[in-house]
This record gives C-alpha cells, sequence and structure tokens, in this order.
C-alpha cells in the first residue's frame, strides 16, 4: 500500500518537474529567429484563394522552438493549421485573448494554446496546403466546428515533451494515447488530426506486420509532417509571387495571334 502511494506520489513530482522545465525551455525558445531562409515570397491574396475551408497549412516555423520540433521529427514542417476562411462573427464569441484580427484559422500555439489565428503572419514563412480527399461539404464544415469549438483550450506541452522520448521508447504502441489530450489539450497536429477523426478520417496509419493489417495512428501521435506523408491528403503547393508572370492584355493577344 505505501510502495503504491509513493509510486503515485513520485510520478506526479515528476510530472510537475518536467512540465516546470518544459515551459521554461519552451519560453526560453519560442522566440524569432534573427535568420530565416524564405525560399519563394509568398502571395497572400493568391494564397487565400486557393484555400478551401477545411484545408491543412503546413508552415516551416520562425522560431527557435520549430527548430526544436524539426530535429526531433526529422521533418520541415514545424507547425500546423486549420484553414476555416473568415471567422470574424464568431470571433466575439471566443475569448479576446485566444482571437487574432480577421481570423481565418484554428491552430493550436505553445504558450497561447487554441486560437483563432490569422493567415497573415506567415506570409514570409514556408508553406504548403494539404487538402483532404473525397470528403463533403458537410464532413469539411463538421471538421471546421470541431476545431473551432476548441477554441480557448490549453496547448499540450506534456504530448510534446513526450513525444521527444518516442524515439527511444520501444515499447510505446502507435494507437497509445501520448501528452495529456485526456484533459482536453492539443497541439497543432494533435488538434487537426481529432478534428479529421470525426468524420472518420485518419491522418496517417502503419503497417502491422503481425495482423497484417494497417491501423491509424492515435490522433496525439500526429506530426505536421504526417499530413504531408498521407494518403489521405493532396499537396498543393503553392506558386511563388516572383515566378508569377504578369501578362498584359497586348501581350496574350500577341502570343495568341503568334500560335494561330
Amino acid at each position: 500500500m505505501f510502495l503504491q502511494l509513493f509510486r503515485r506520489v513520485r510520478k506526479v513530482v515528476m510530472r510537475a518537474s518536467k512540465l516546470r522545465l518544459g515551459g521554461y525551455v519552451a519560453r526560453r525558445v519560442n522566440k524569432r529567429k534573427e535568420i530565416y531562409y524564405l525560399h519563394y515570397p509568398n502571395d497572400l491574396t493568391d494564397l487565400k484563394r486557393k484555400l478551401l475551408p477545411g484545408d491543412v497549412l503546413l508552415v516551416e516555423g520562425e522560431t527557435g522552438v520549430s527548430d526544436w520540433i524539426k530535429v526531433f521529427s526529422s521533418h520541415t514542417w514545424s507547425h500546423c493549421a486549420l484553414f476555416v476562411g473568415d471567422q470574424s462573427r464568431i470571433a466575439s464569441t471566443k475569448p479576446k485573448e485566444h482571437v487574432e484580427m480577421k481570423p481565418n484559422l484554428v491552430e493550436a500555439i505553445m504558450g497561447r494554446g487554441i486560437i483563432l489565428g490569422n493567415i497573415a503572419k506567415y506570409e514570409d514563412c514556408n508553406l504548403r496546403i494539404c487538402r483532404p480527399r473525397n470528403l463533403t461539404r458537410n464532413e469539411r464544415e463538421a471538421v471546421i466546428q470541431f476545431a473551432l469549438s476548441k477554441v480557448g483550450l490549453p496547448y499540450d506541452l506534456e504530448n510534446v515533451l513526450q513525444f521527444m522520448s518516442l524515439p527511444f521508447d520501444e515499447f510505446l504502441s502507435p494507437t497509445e494515447d501520448i501528452g495529456d489530450s485526456s484533459n482536453a489539450k492539443y497541439t497543432c497536429s494533435s488538434l487537426i488530426a481529432a478534428a479529421f477523426r470525426q468524420v472518420g478520417l485518419d491522418v496517417l496509419g502503419y503497417y502491422d506486420k503481425e495482423t497484417k493489417k494497417i491501423a491509424p495512428y492515435h490522433f496525439s501521435q500526429i506530426q505536421p509532417k504526417d499530413f504531408d506523408l498521407s494518403p489521405y491528403f493532396d499537396i498543393i503547393k503553392i506558386q511563388p509571387a516572383a515566378y508569377r508572370k504578369t501578362t498584359s492584355l497586348f501581350n496574350g493577344l500577341f502570343t495568341r495571334k503568334k500560335s494561330a
């Protein structure tokens, strides 16, 4: 009896210590880097024209914590957000500290929680669009409503800390819940993965050699890169603004006449 109580207390103390340490590290590294390499300039107008409500926006972040995540995930994408279209009307019903001006994204951000964000802040970041396949308009709307209902909830920092130990944990099942999602906490990717699970879409699976079946990863184990890897999402690459050719009416007519 005493031994069980001791183990329980030790677990609570270690968890609290880990979260305090993780919070300190997050505050230290969650700052914009002085040098960020943008491959091509983005055209926000064109980007918004391409995006559909329910699309996932992948972001190569420009903060220190983004590099931290990229190292442990071995991939470029360090953040993801769900495009939900103009949500100006619903913004007034959410806590002000969790709403940005002219919101059109739902995203979970370390240190802020789940917010209604604005895509404009990612104009100077490398981006990619992932579009879910074969979803009806009603299913997309269900995904969006699930995400919107979570605005104001806290970020799942414990998930990130546990995620860093995953490569060294040989006994953790891919279907096992990690972090603190049982207390309604999410990371950027677990939030969106949980939203798509509401309509029966699992982002990514793994092949179980014993059962010879494909089983889905638990939504809490989904990372931003998994939307890129998923066979259930189409990759919509964004045309760089610098490479978009402006064609005048005169040039267009001349080109058509020449080809004729």
